[in-house]
């Protein structure tokens, strides 16, 4: 099995600090929930200094990712 690097282009870049941010400003039910949101963020950062990822770190951003979008549709912003 390989583990295989992917390159971070800027539209993943940003998406990286949208998911950091919104991992930063979301207010956590467990200590648990906050504990991976810590490790979560620490690994984009991992990735922004690195410039790249590996399949193994892509899996837990798609799982972040898709609770990210979760909290976006349950959640819309409101307009004023």
């Amino acid at each position: 099995m390989y583990n295989n690097a992917t390159f971070v282009d800027e539209t993943q870049l940003k998406f990286l600090k949208e998911m950091d941010r919104w991992l930063k400003d979301n207010n956590f039910k467990s200590e648990e929930e906050l504990k991976i949101s810590i490790e979560v963020r620490t690994l984009i950062t991992k990735i922004e200094q690195k410039g790249y990822y590996y399949e193994s770190e892509a899996d837990i951003l798609n799982i972040m990712r898709q609770e990210y979008i979760k909290h976006k549709k349950n959640n819309p912003k409101k307009r004023l």
